[in-house]
């Protein structure tokens, strides 16, 4: 079959996508670009943040931190047009950005990816000397730190009062026989079979064994509590009452509850799952100022680790800082959230990065899971 020609309408469609991504290249499209999420950073700090820094540069601010990654790997990595597709010949690489925030579940793929730089030292500056150890270790990676953490949540169990009775508390509760068929758990293999080995009184990173009975047993038991797995419509579900229960983040739970009160939030006492969003440096090949894009990367970071900056970002974000804050420094509403409580912090887990051969094992025994055969 012969290629096909482009219509009057493709052709002119690639013509003006071209003409608009050319646009960027104007003089606010040379300065720097920091990537964000929409809602995730009050413009009045931005503003304070400029007036701060000497050095200019452009807010770009996304909705989802999927979107975040991928205009990470576009920038970096774009993968190559099909012949057929409208505006091939115009398309141009978007600009890489000078820092990005990443959702942490991303970062060792974008690692392994080739799509960060790690950060120099020089750069870290004092405040980062001063981090929660677990934080500094969080993005290192054989010597080397590949971000430096924001905020951060954790996994969490929401459940409608108005349909359970007694109140959940920990992992083992989503086992009881009248939860069958109303539980919902994310589309994640490492969240489901981690809450199983800390419903068995073990570490999210201790060494997993997909041969294991025990283990087995509890993940094909708990299979058939599940009404779904869902990462994206476990918060509908819910509100609708198709489900009791949802675990899910503490960031979209707490916001949630915030709009029906019908919802309870609980962390499990047993401990949970940390996610966190990190700072981190777009692989840049072609750099034509890196002493501008150093020292902006060095004024965010001290920006952003600023004792006095996290308790403001906290309170119009109702999200916690990697910054530990007093509870005194909380709003009333936040004050009481399970999440601010310092033993949240002390029982959370920070995940650990998996081998190759490790994460084989998780993906093995998740699909048994999920077809159940266990």
């Amino acid at each position: 079959m012969g290629k096909q020609g482009l219509s009057r309408r493709e052709f002119l469609y690639g013509l003006l996508l071209g003409l608009a991504v050319a646009g960027c290249g104007g003089p606010r499209g040379s300065l720097p670009l920091i990537l964000a999420l929409k809602q995730g950073i009050p413009a009045s700090l931005v503003n304070e943040f400029r007036r701060r820094t000497q050095v200019r540069f452009r807010l770009q601010l996304l909705d989802e931190r999927a979107q975040l990654l991928a205009y990470l790997q576009q920038s970096v990595q774009p993968p190559e047009p099909a012949w057929w597709e409208p505006g091939r010949w115009f398309r141009r690489q978007p600009p890489a950005a000078a820092l990005s925030l990443l959702g942490a579940d991303a970062l060792d793929r974008a690692i392994a990816a080739g799509w960060l730089d790690p950060l120099p030292p020089d750069l870290l500056g004092e405040r980062w000397q001063h981090l929660d150890r677990r934080w500094q270790a969080a993005a290192r990676r054989e010597g080397q730190i590949w971000g430096v953490p924001w905020r951060w949540g954790v996994t969490a169990i929401a459940y409608r009062r108005d349909r359970v009775s007694d109140p959940i508390r920990d992992w083992a509760d989503l086992w009881r026989p009248e939860l069958a068929g109303k539980l919902t758990l994310p589309d994640h293999p490492r969240e489901v079979i981690g809450l199983v080995l800390k419903k068995l009184g073990r570490s999210y990173n201790d060494p997993l064994d997909p041969e294991e009975a025990e283990l087995r047993r509890e993940l094909g038991s708990l299979h058939r509590q599940v009404l779904a797995y869902t990462s994206a419509d476990y918060l509908p579900m819910l509100r609708l009452a198709d489900s009791w229960v949802a675990v899910g983040w503490s960031q979209d739970l707490y916001a949630t509850q915030a709009n029906y009160p019908e919802l309870e939030v609980a962390i499990p006492a047993s401990g949970s799952a940390i996610w966190w969003d990190v700072w981190v440096r777009p692989h840049r090949a072609h750099n034509a100022s890196p002493e501008l894009e150093g020292s902006l990367l060095a004024d965010w970071i001290d920006f952003v680790l600023t004792p006095e900056f996290a308790p403001r970002l906290v309170n119009l974000s109702g999200i916690p800082s990697v910054w530990p804050l007093d509870l005194a420094q909380l709003s009333p509403r936040l004050r009481r959230r399970a999440d601010f409580q310092p033993s949240t912090w002390e029982r959370a887990e920070i995940w650990r990065p998996l081998s190759p051969a490790e994460a084989e094992s998780y993906l093995r025994l998740w699909d048994q899971m999920r077809r159940g055969l266990l």
